[in-house]
């Protein structure tokens, strides 16, 4: 028997706490700077380049469960944009309507980068709610998916 912790959530509850996460990490990135954005993120260059790999990980997810052919997502003239390419991304996902699994290890990268970009680790609570043992473990598995996936192109 599957412990009640550790139950994923339905396809409609994964996919509002995956727009939940994104728009609260949008919320805070949307306040950074240039400077904040070109500082370092460690394995990924910048952390413009990190927020570009989450928004590029989004549309791909979006772009399978639509049956369209990945496209690389591009690079916007101003770093500043950034989050709002991440917030449109996400949204393009939900509509898409993920399954409950896609949306939970959607979730997961998007957490797993956040602990990366804020230096804060996901609440107990949401890994709950998430029905994993392990957000950033998961979050990380993804992650690698998702590189895996773009260096394959």
């Amino acid at each position: 028997m599957v412990p009640a912790e550790l139950v994923p959530p339905s396809g409609d509850a994964a996919r509002l706490l995956l727009r939940r996460e994104c728009r609260l990490l949008v919320q805070r990135l949307r306040l950074w700077t240039p400077a904040r954005l070109a500082a370092g993120a460690a394995s990924w260059g910048t952390r413009a380049d990190l927020i570009h790999h989450l928004a590029q990980d989004l549309a791909d997810r979006a772009a399978d469960r639509e049956g369209r052919p990945r496209r690389p997502l591009p690079r916007l003239d101003s770093d500043l944009g950034l989050p709002d390419q991440l917030a449109v991304t996400a949204d393009d996902l939900v509509r898409a309507g993920p399954a409950a699994r896609t949306a939970i290890e959607a979730a997961a990268h998007l957490l797993a980068h956040r602990s990366d970009l804020l230096g804060e680790v996901p609440p107990a609570g949401l890994a709950v709610a998430m029905g994993l043992a392990d957000v950033l473990a998961q979050g990380r598995l993804a992650c690698t998916a998702a590189a895996e996936s773009a260096a394959a192109r």
